[in-house]
């Protein structure tokens, strides 16, 4: 999946770059329930959701694809992380045999999931409980509507609708907004943030165009937060 050279590449400037996702995994800590002893953190990343957990769980296991990320996560006895895609039915299999998880959490990183159907099926089969949150078709929604360009995220739509199928869920959508001095810097933080999956949809013409052109002073981001009902 190409995202994941993006995110690899830049493992070590990313902290830097993720203003959006690091907002994002605080709220959804911050909607956990009791406190779960074992978690599943899918597209754990470099632990954002294991440095914000207000409490010490016994087992938390975290998967990423890409290794960069990983080796930046933080370590311990109780924590396992695992260099794997989240969508690996062969994953779920073996994490079964040795756990049984309270809670299966996902920070800013389902949306890169090439099938969400099957996704949720291994989820549904693994944990009762869900806690999400995913970028959506509406994040850089300006940028797509000056260029004519589609999306390649999920609609919040079409999020629910896949998650529904599998969970009976609460849900929220909130827009967020980052400014800043000038374009360059706007389109610098995409390429660097990791939101745009490392998908070039412009060739370079089209690109200084749009740094050129574009007429706002922030970048739009759209998150939909999911919570299996208890």
């Amino acid at each position: 999946m190409e995202h994941i050279k993006e995110f690899s590449r830049y493992a070590f400037s990313y902290e830097s770059h993720n203003l959006i996702q690091r907002e994002v995994a605080k709220k959804l800590v911050n909607m956990i329930d009791n406190q779960p002893q074992n978690i599943l953190d899918l597209g754990c990343g470099s632990g954002a959701i294991y440095k914000n957990l207000p409490f010490t769980c016994k087992n938390f296991v975290g998967v990423d694809s890409a290794k960069g990320m990983c080796e930046l996560h933080p370590k311990g006895t109780h924590i396992s992380i695992i260099n794997e895609s989240f969508e690996s039915s062969k994953l779920y299999e073996e994490l079964r045999l040795k756990n049984n998880f309270d809670l299966i959490i996902s920070s800013s990183a389902l949306q890169w999931s090439k099938d969400l159907n099957s996704l949720m099926k291994l989820c549904k089969d693994t944990s009762e409980n869900i806690l999400f949150s995913l970028f959506t078709a509406n994040t850089f929604k300006s940028i797509y509507k000056l260029t004519n360009l589609q999306s390649f995220l999920p609609s919040s739509e079409e999020i629910i609708k896949t998650v529904q199928t599998y969970y009976d869920i609460e849900y929220h959508v909130e827009a967020y907004k980052l400014f800043f001095e000038d374009n360059l810097s706007k389109f610098r933080y995409i390429k660097k943030s990791g939101v745009s999956g490392g998908k070039r949809q412009l060739n370079l013409s089209q690109t200084k165009k749009l740094i050129k052109n574009y007429p706002l002073e922030y970048l739009e981001f759209e998150v939909i937060y999911i919570k299996s009902k208890q």
